[in-house]
């Protein structure tokens, strides 16, 4: 897990939500009051509720756009129950020791135990076959839109004919709305590359030791120089989830 809980007030504007996530460079807030932990404020709920829904950082609070409390898990369970729990409440796990909240674990936090454990595991079955790409000269918002209609993390920014690099939720946070670069701004421009890539046929273990090494959630498959799909740190905590029953 990760002890350092960042939170965010929900009265703050999503603005604060955004300078919090940008400084310390993860994807999510923890949402408090004076009751205690209340929600959760996420890369997603910024993409999908305040930009594609024209809604101003510095004037919506984050209560309005966070998503409800998620689940919790004990401090001794195993990274079974984690990934199983993970795959069945579909969000990331919140810690708890006792009343006082001690740490929250991600789909990344589980991919760092998985390369930790090194047992191998099948991932056949959680690939992407429909990946969404754009062209380099592609504005972010409209980037962002089709992420939104597609529902996922990412596009892949393809040049010349060739995948070339990716566009994440991270690289709008910490790109665009951390600036405060325009979204017009072509998608080229602010892209990660060069593109961190494996060949179609690793296994869970191999796919989870290139992600914490090259610090990515997101590995595009390829077979004979072509993109054939797509793996995500979440798509591995569902097989490693899966794998272990």
């Amino acid at each position: 897990m990760s002890k350092n809980v960042l939170t965010a007030y929900s009265h703050s504007n999503v603005t604060k939500a955004i300078e919090i996530m940008a400084d310390r460079n993860i994807g999510s807030v923890v949402v408090i009051d004076s009751a205690g932990p209340r929600g959760i404020f996420t890369e997603r709920d910024l993409l999908s509720k305040v930009l594609t829904r024209n809604r101003r950082p510095e004037t919506t609070l984050i209560m309005e756009v966070m998503s409800p409390l998620f689940a919790d898990i004990g401090p001794f369970d195993s990274l079974e129950q984690a990934a199983k729990k993970m795959l069945t409440k579909k969000s990331r796990l919140m810690v708890f020791e006792g009343e006082d909240l001690a740490g929250i674990v991600t789909a990344t936090d589980i991919v760092k135990a998985v390369h930790a454990q090194g047992r191998r595991f099948d991932i056949s079955k959680v690939i992407s076959r429909r990946m969404t790409t754009v062209r380099p000269d592609t504005p972010v918002e409209s980037a962002v839109m089709e992420m939104d209609r597609k529902r996922v993390g990412s596009v892949i920014v393809v040049k010349d004919g060739k995948p070339w690099g990716i566009f994440t939720e991270r690289d709008l946070l910490l790109k665009i709305l951390a600036p405060k670069v325009k979204l017009s701004t072509p998608v080229a421009e602010v892209a990660t590359t060069p593109l961190t890539r494996a060949e179609m046929g690793i296994n869970g273990k191999e796919a989870a030791d290139i992600m914490v090494s090259k610090r990515v959630k997101r590995l595009p498959l390829f077979e004979d120089d072509i993109m054939v799909g797509i793996v995500t740190a979440r798509d591995l905590v569902e097989a490693f989830a899966t794998s272990s029953r």
